[in-house]
């Protein structure tokens, strides 16, 4: 909830320092995945000087999300439920891909409305990514996550309430980019399961998915802005407690991706299972606090 009109260029000292950081580090990334980091970048930043419509967006997010597909960075495995694996042709791999990317990209963004928060949220889910680069030994996924961490944090000595600086687009959608990257990465190594990123990156899932199928309940445009979010709800609750709003918010997330890194089944029918029952929960909870207009 921005009230104040301030910077939105911190996605850009993020991720200057983020790619200096993975160019000293020597982190091997190829040029699908680099055409659409910039596209999304630049796209964020068009959006933050001049706005377009939610077409426009998706449209070139989309754009972004088949570079990464023409580089290989797709899913095929969906997981092992009820015994039977999930494995789906390239084609309508790619297909759910793009579908899978520039939904949570988006979502990242449409988590982008208090203070700390989205960077917070990040930090924790990055953390995630940067503990199985460790565990499995892997240089790609440790360094490029610790080194978007160590950008993040100086980043929130700025953002955190009352905040002097905003991510801005630029920001918001391309730390969704690079999330959505890492998580692909972890399920193509087979680290996890593609349904253990749902806890993993649970938040702004479940944000996204509450507002959008609140929003078509209500016979209204599933894309136009409203005052709806989890975020704008607790706050609610909170007396405007910007501050406490986002530490709890933090908090779940971390609960989250503990469970996801933590949860080790042969059958993936239980997280998904537990997903659900997330979903059902928070939207049960939240959805009779909010006021009708």
């Amino acid at each position: 909830m921005h009230k104040v009109e301030k910077s939105r260029a911190g996605g850009v000292a993020i991720f200057f320092s983020f790619l200096v950081g993975i160019f000293f580090l020597g982190v091997n990334v190829n040029a699908y995945i680099m055409a659409g980091f910039f596209l999304v970048f630049i796209l964020g930043i068009y959006d933050d000087i001049f706005g377009y419509s939610s077409k426009v967006k998706f449209f070139w997010l989309s754009v972004a999300a088949i570079f990464l597909c023409l580089g290989g960075m797709y899913i095929e495995s969906l997981g092992t439920f009820l015994g039977v694996d999930m494995i789906l042709p390239t084609s309508l791999a790619m297909l759910f891909s793009i579908f899978a990317i520039v939904g949570f990209i988006n979502a990242m963004n449409l988590i982008d409305g208090l203070d700390g928060l989205s960077s917070g949220v990040a930090i924790v889910m990055l953390g995630a990514y940067a503990y199985i680069g460790y565990k499995y030994a892997d240089t790609f996924l440790l360094y490029t996550s610790a080194t978007l961490i160590v950008s993040l944090l100086a980043f929130l000595f700025y953002n955190w309430y009352p905040s002097k600086l905003f991510m801005g687009d630029n920001g918001s959608l391309t730390l969704g980019f690079v999330i959505v990257v890492l998580s692909i990465h972890s399920v193509q190594m087979d680290y996890i399961s593609a349904v253990s990123i749902l806890l993993i990156t649970a938040v702004p899932i479940l944000d996204t998915l509450i507002v959008m199928i609140r929003r078509i309940r209500r016979r209204k445009n599933p894309f136009n802005p409203d005052m709806t979010h989890v975020h704008h709800i607790i706050l609610k609750q909170y007396y405007k407690d910007v501050s406490k709003t986002t530490k709890i918010i933090i908090l779940l997330q971390i609960v989250f991706s503990s469970i996801g890194l933590g949860f080790k089944v042969r059958d993936d029918t239980i997280i998904l299972a537990m997903f659900i029952l997330l979903f059902i929960l928070f939207y049960n909870l939240l959805t009779p606090k909010i006021v009708v207009d």
